[in-house]
C-alpha cells in the first residue's frame, strides 16, 4: 500500500480524531468534568476501529480513559495531542486505532487478483490442451494407423495428413517411400515374370538344361524376395518403429505433465473454495511454472526428433547429392537405429569432428552406416561374444600426401572408420566379406548381401574405397576414403 493511500485511509481519521478530542477535552479538563469528558470519548469509542483513548491532567495524571482489545492480526497506530487553555498546557490526550479495515481491503483486492489469475491460467491450460491434442496428437495416432496398414503389406492406400510442418513432411516422407516401395514391387513382378518367360522358352529348347535353370530361377526368386525383404526393413521398419519408439518417451512424459497441471488446477479450486493463504497460492504457481517448464522441454524434443527423422527419411527415399555436416548425418542415422542400441545394451561412441562438411549423397552415406553397423550386431556380437558390446565411429580429415586409396590426391579426402570389439573375422573369411552371397550366416539372419551393397555404395555412388581389418576375438574395422566432394555424376542417384 502507498504511503499516500495509507494516511489516506488511516492517518486521516486517527488526526481527526485526535484534533476533535484535543478541543473537546479543552474545556472538560480545565473545569475537571470527568464526567462529560468519559461520555464524550465513549461515544467515540463507537468506531470499531478507535482500540484506546486516554485523556490525562497535568497536574493529576489520569483524567478519563476508555479501551477495549485490539484484533490479533492488526497493528496499533497512535496519535497524542497536548491539551492547552489559554495556550498553557494542562493535560494531553493519546488516541490508538487498528488498521484491520485497511488489511480487509488488501485481502479483498488480492483475492480478485488470484481469482483472475487462476481463470487465465485455466483458460491456457484448456487451449493448451486442445492445441496438444489437435497439433500433435491425432496426426501421431493417424500417422501410426497408417505405418501399421503399410507394415502389413496394403500399400495401395496413401498416408495424408494435410499439414504445412514437420509432422507433414514426415508423413510425405513415409508416402513417398510407400509409392517407392511399390514401384519396386511391381518392376521386380515384372522382371519376374519376363525372366520366367524366357527360362521357359530355354526350358522347351535346351530339355537338358531344365534342372539346371530351374535351379537358378529359385536361386533367383530367393535373391529378389530377401532384397525385397531387407529394402522393406530397412527402409520402412526401421525407420517407422524408430519414429514410434522415440516419440512415445517425450509425448508421454508431456501427456503425463498436464494431466498432473490439471488435477493441480482441481486443486487449487477447491482450496480457493475453503480457505487460501499466501504458502498455497506461491506453492501452485511454483509447481504450475516447473510443469509448463517440462512440458515444453518435452515437446521440445518430440519436435527435434521429427525434425531429425524427416530428414533422414526424405536423404534415403530421394538420395539427392546436398551439402551435410558428417557429424550430423551419422547422429541422425544412429537415431534411427536407437532402439536396437537400447534393447541390446550396446555402446556406441561417435568421434568425429563437427567441421567436417561434405558435398554428396547423405542417403547412401546412412545405408552404409546402417549396413555396417547390422553386421557388427548380426556377426561381431553373436553367440560366441562375451560383452560389454562396444562400436566406435570416428572420422578424419586427410592430407592429401597421406591418402592411400585410390583417391584422387587432388581431392580432399576423410577418412570414416567403424570399429567394433567383437569376435572378429578370421584370415580365410576376410577377403571374401564383399562378394555378394558370401555370409557365415546363411538361414540364421544373414543375406550375403549387406557388405556388398555397402561395397558398391562406396565405390559406385560416393567414388570412394573401403576395406577392411581384422583379427579373430579382437573386433572389426571398416575403414572408408571418400573425397569431400563426390564425383560428379546424375544428381538423384538410385540404388538398392
Amino acid at each position: 500500500m502507498s504511503a499516500r493511500k495509507y494516511e489516506v485511509r488511516v492517518r486521516g481519521p486517527l488526526l481527526q480524531y485526535a484534533g476533535m478530542l484535543e478541543q473537546t477535552m479543552s474545556p472538560l479538563v480545565w473545569n475537571v468534568d470527568a464526567q462529560s469528558a468519559q461520555t464524550f470519548i465513549n461515544s467515540v469509542m463507537k468506531n470499531p476501529d478507535v482500540i484506546s483513548i486516554v485523556v490525562e491532567d497535568a497536574s493529576s495524571g489520569k483524567f478519563v480513559r476508555a479501551d477495549r482489545p485490539g484484533p490479533a492480526d492488526s497493528e496499533l497506530i497512535k496519535e497524542v495531542r497536548v491539551i492547552k487553555w489559554n495556550d498553557v498546557a494542562i493535560g494531553r490526550v493519546t488516541i490508538q486505532m487498528s488498521d484491520k479495515l485497511v488489511k480487509a481491503e488488501f485481502f479483498r483486492s488480492m483475492f480478485k487478483l488470484i481469482g483472475a489469475l487462476f481463470f487465465q491460467l485455466l483458460i491456457s491450460f484448456f487451449l493448451l490442451l486442445m492445441l496438444f491434442q489437435r497439433r500433435i496428437m491425432l496426426p501421431v495416432r493417424q500417422l501410426q494407423k497408417d505405418v501399421d496398414r503399410l507394415g502389413e503389406g496394403n500399400l495401395e492406400a496413401g498416408v495424408h495428413i494435410a499439414r504445412n510442418d514437420e509432422m507433414g513432411d514426415l508423413a510425405l516422407g513415409v508416402d513417398d517411400m510407400r509409392i517407392k516401395l511399390d514401384d519396386l514391387i511391381k518392376l521386380q513382378a515384372n522382371h519376374s515374370a519376363t525372366l520366367e518367360q524366357h527360362v521357359t522358352d530355354r526350358t522347351l529348347a535346351l530339355h537338358t538344361a531344365n534342372q539346371e535353370l530351374s535351379n537358378t530361377l529359385t536361386s533367383l526368386r530367393n535373391a529378389q524376395m530377401e532384397i525385397q525383404r531387407s529394402e522393406r526393413l530397412a527402409a520402412l521398419g526401421s525407420l517407422v518403429a524408430g519414429v514410434a519408439h522415440e516419440l512415445n518417451t517425450p509425448i508421454g512424459n508431456s501427456v503425463t505433465v498436464a494431466s498432473t497441471l490439471h488435477d493441480l488446477s482441481a486443486e487449487f479450486q477447491e482450496k480457493m473454495a475453503n480457505h487460501l493463504t499466501r504458502s498455497m497460492l506461491a506453492n501452485y504457481v511454483s509447481d504450475s511454472v516447473k510443469a509448463s517448464d517440462i512440458l515444453l522441454r518435452n515437446l521440445s524434443s518430440a519436435a527435434d526428433l521429427i525434425g531429425s527423422f524427416k530428414r533422414v527419411a526424405v536423404d534415403r527415399t530421394s538420395a539427392q547429392r546436398r551439402d551435410f555436416m558428417l557429424d550430423v548425418v551419422i547422429k541422425e542415422t544412429l537415431l534411427t537405429l536407437s532402439t536396437s542400441f537400447k534393447s541390446l545394451m550396446h555402446e556406441v561412441q561417435v568421434e568425429i569432428p563437427v567441421e567436417i562438411k561434405m558435398d554428396s549423397y547423405p542417403g547412401p552415406l546412412g545405408q552404409i552406416i546402417t549396413n555396417l553397423i547390422n553386421n557388427a550386431i548380426l556377426h561381431g556380437f553373436g553367440e560366441n561374444f562375451q560383452g560389454p558390446a562396444q562400436i566406435i565411429i570416428s572420422a578424419r580429415l586427410l592430407p592429401q600426401n597421406q591418402d592411400s586409396s585410390q583417391v584422387d590426391h587432388q581431392v580432399p579426402v576423410v577418412e570414416l572408420s567403424i570399429s567394433d570389439n567383437g569376435v572378429g573375422i578370421s584370415d580365410e573369411n576376410l577377403g571374401r566379406i564383399f562378394d555378394p552371397f558370401f555370409t557365415t550366416k546363411l538361414g540364421r539372419g544373414g543375406s550375403g548381401l549387406g557388405l556388398n551393397i555397402v561395397y558398391n555404395l562406396v565405390t559406385d555412388v560416393l567414388g570412394g574405397s573401403i576395406r577392411a581389418e581384422s583379427k579373430p576375438d579382437a573386433g572389426a574395422r571398416f575403414i572408408m576414403t571418400l573425397p569431400l566432394s563426390a564425383p560428379k555424376g546424375n544428381e538423384s542417384v538410385h540404388y538398392q
